[in-house]
């Protein structure tokens, strides 16, 4: 049990640390014209750019679960309920008294039960999205059954009272589009099913409540797509703003306060699975005088290509580059061990030598990056760290630039 416990914890820490991330810094500055077209309602988007539209879905799924979850723990004690309230239904057949007991009690409370578990634990999972759409067309299915019962005994139900059921999902669920459509339909099959097996029984739907479910059903769907829309204007909003707060806009890094977050979260992560990591600082060398002699504009231009590079070496899931100030860079590796680092941060700086950017007051004539570094095996402060990492750095300017120093624990620190 206390395993099971565990990796539950595991599990929802994990989707804490997604959600935090459900749109990379980087990808809200390229789109960020896109973004703030459909922010100001000038674009009808349906769908947003691969990367954006699978960061809104995960959005959109968590920001429901709360509306999800009391959705359905309000219908499983509801069925739980049933022999309260089961009592008050003149008229109808004991029978089928009987079987909406059996249902409800046996059948539609557990599986509301599950399915408001499920959401609790991975409110961002799709799948637990399809089971909650399952079961409300399982309760759909439920209705319909006890429906016929009634008639076979000789009373009538109001079939319009089923269409409460999707009308309630649709309203409450935030589901998106596509699903709110793929819902209705199955829903219709379901009543068009149910309508078959009455067909011969003056107690069918009459063509008046059968429009009535289909303007109820289409008012429901029109509002759910309007609703989304507005769900994608308020998150196109939102990332523009995180990516105003968490990301340099000179090289589309994150910037030094998305880099504490990130540190922070994927360093308690790390205590927690054993993993090391390794902080790594990267200044350019001799950068001033690209600034003296080709201008501010040309080294502008210099940042952005190798924070474009840097970029390609924080791939990894929990890898992140950052720029913390002028020509300082900072590349956090997580899970990789001291061979490892020195290895990449080798390949990172021959990276940058070979862009041969042209800086003529440069011994090396091109542009050149000086990196220090540590790798961090036991807890420590994220500050201490950082400090490692700086004197590791600045062993590198001393010992001529243009090459890698990895922190050793067993030496003392520059005074």
């Amino acid at each position: 049990m206390s395993h099971w416990r565990e990796r539950l914890r595991r599990n929802r820490h994990r989707a804490d640390a997604d959600a935090a991330e459900l749109l990379p810094v980087r990808a809200a500055t390229e789109h960020r014209l896109l973004l703030s077209r459909v922010s100001r309602g000038e674009s009808r988007l349906l769908r947003f750019p691969v990367d954006l539209e699978a960061a809104f879905k995960a959005y959109s799924r968590e920001q429901a679960a709360p509306a999800r979850i009391t959705t359905t723990l309000i219908t499983a004690l509801l069925f739980l309920g049933a022999p309260l309230w089961s009592a008050s239904m003149l008229g109808v057949p004991e029978s089928t008294r009987t079987l909406t007991l059996w249902i409800s009690v046996l059948a539609l409370a557990p599986a509301f039960a599950i399915v408001t578990a499920l959401i609790y634990l991975w409110p961002r999972n799709v799948m637990v999205e399809n089971v909650f759409i399952a079961a409300f067309l399982l309760e759909a299915v439920a209705i319909e059954v006890l429906r016929h019962d009634a008639v076979l005994a000789g009373y009538r139900v109001t079939p319009v009272i089923s269409v409460a059921v999707p009308v309630a999902a649709l309203a409450l669920a935030r589901l998106s589009l596509l699903r709110s459509l793929v819902f209705v339909a199955l829903y219709v099959v379901i009543l068009v099913a149910g309508d078959r097996l009455a067909t011969a029984a003056p107690w069918a739907r009459t063509p008046t409540e059968t429009l009535t479910i289909a303007i109820l059903l289409s008012v429901a769907l029109v509002s759910s797509a309007f609703a989304q829309h507005t769900r994608r204007q308020n998150w196109a909003l939102l990332q523009l703003m995180r990516a105003g707060a968490l990301v340099d806009f000179l090289t589309g890094l994150a910037n030094r306060s998305a880099y504490e977050a990130h540190v922070e979260r994927w360093t308690r992560l790390g205590r927690r699975e054993g993993k090391p990591y390794t902080m790594a600082v990267v200044d350019l060398d001799y950068f001033k005088r690209i600034n003296d002699r080709y201008g501010h504009q040309h080294g502008d231009g210099v940042l952005r290509e190798v924070a474009l590079t840097l970029e390609q070496f924080a791939r990894r899931p929990g890898d992140l580059a950052a720029r913390v100030g002028g020509e300082e860079f900072v590349l956090f590796l997580y899970g990789c061990d001291r061979d490892a680092a020195a290895r990449r941060l080798e390949r990172l700086r021959a990276t940058i030598e070979a862009l041969g950017l042209e800086n003529v007051d440069s011994p090396h004539a091109v542009v050149t990056a000086s990196i220090g570094a540590v790798t961090i095996t036991r807890p420590e402060p994220v500050s201490a760290s950082y400090e490692k990492a700086d004197q590791a750095l600045y062993q590198a300017k001393r010992a001529g630039r243009n090459r890698v120093v990895i922190h050793d624990p067993a030496q003392t620190p520059p005074n």
